[in-house]
């Protein structure tokens, strides 16, 4: 029996708070009525993805001498679990290590409340921390992150809306949805593939420079994909290569031949040839619209069929903007799954008029 996998794009944890600057960015607005947009920029270019949790996650427990000449692990002790998400300290809200250090810093009591989201929702739990034998600070004994970095594919743009579509399923972490509070999409370059075979997905291998190159902000992260604003005169204004195409109603993609489109393999932006082999109209993984298989032969000779980091590659059929790339059968590397474009059209808009609303609702309130 086949098993499918998610190509995630490849996370890389980092420790460091990512300062993200948010200036030039084209403004979620100023579409016709309330239509969703007809018409989209169909891209498949590999991009470099930058995320800020929401809160501070918990990956691991550490032991450490105390002033008492103890050794401790207060949060483990105290029942917290990896996973975890630290959302504040004694109410202090947190979203990166540097601030929940801060406010340790600043405290008197050994006492603490800590407000953690997990599985379960969010919950506040008690914690009695221990002040560090050297630094004479309290600690948790813990090992956490506050951001991930990784390489996908942008999918597709829209001019009406301003707004970018990638990847076509979530980032996840340990098997649940990456909480975000921001972030960042940069330009990526593509240094080698590693060839899918049964059993072993493939996947691309690059960089993107985390200091500069920045295209675009990333503003949600849900099952379908991730989704933000580009900036102004970016690589989407300057190529010729990017065409335009109709949106594809889900009643209109159908079993037979289509194209996938990406600069991933030679830094060209080429067509290569799939077939839709099953609509799932019952699905209920929206990530999962319908089968596809790989065909084309210079794709297949590069990669084995479908690897990681080509998850957002377009998928055409008859001149149509008709989905996206989202997993891969791990048994058999030319076989996959694709999303409805519709699905991802209807998030961004959901989510344009969701923050037009917000921003609405905040000037009434001034």
């Amino acid at each position: 029996m086949k098993t499918p996998q998610k190509i995630r794009a490849v996370i890389i944890i980092f420790l460091a708070v990512c300062l993200l600057c948010h200036s030039n960015v084209i403004a979620q607005n100023k579409m016709s009525g309330s239509e969703k947009p007809l018409c989209v920029v169909v891209c498949g270019t590999p991009v470099g993805i930058k995320l800020k949790s929401h809160g501070v996650i918990i990956t691991g427990f550490m032991g450490f001498m105390t002033d008492e000449h103890s050794y401790a692990s207060p949060a483990k002790d105290s029942g917290f679990s990896e996973g975890d998400r630290i959302i504040a300290i004694n109410g202090t809200p947190v979203n990166s290590v540097d601030e929940m250090q801060m406010v340790l810093d600043q405290l008197n009591t050994s006492s603490t409340n800590v407000t953690i989201e997990n599985n379960e929702g969010r919950v506040n739990k008690n914690i009695k921390l221990c002040r560090d034998s050297e630094t004479k600070h309290f600690r948790m004994g813990i090992w956490a992150k506050d951001t991930a970095a990784g390489i996908g594919t942008l999918t597709f743009y829209s001019e009406e809306c301003h707004m970018y579509g990638a990847l076509g399923h979530a980032i996840t972490d340990n098997g649940t949805k990456y909480e975000i509070s921001g972030g960042s999409l940069q330009k990526a370059e593509i240094t080698g593939i590693k060839k899918g075979v049964a059993g072993t997905p493939g996947e691309l291998r690059g960089y993107f420079n985390e200091s500069s190159d920045r295209i675009g902000n990333v503003s949600v992260n849900c099952e379908t994909g991730i989704y933000g604003s580009l900036e102004e005169n970016t690589m989407i204004a300057a190529s010729t290569e990017f065409c335009r195409l109709a949106v594809a109603n889900n009643s209109e993609i159908h079993k037979g031949s289509a194209y996938i489109m990406t600069s991933a393999i030679d830094g060209k932006l080429t067509k290569y040839d799939i077939e839709i082999t099953q609509i799932n109209k019952g699905s209920s993984d929206g990530t999962k619209s319908f089968n596809i298989k790989i065909i084309d032969k210079r794709l297949l000779k590069v990669t084995g069929g479908i690897v990681q980091g080509m998850s957002g590659s377009p998928i055409i059929q008859d001149g149509k903007f008709a989905g996206a790339v989202t997993h891969v059968m791990i048994n058999d590397p030319q076989i996959g799954y694709g999303i409805f474009a519709m699905s991802m059209i209807d998030t961004m808009y959901n989510s344009m008029t969701s923050n037009t609303h917000q921003n609405a609702d905040k000037k009434e309130a001034a």
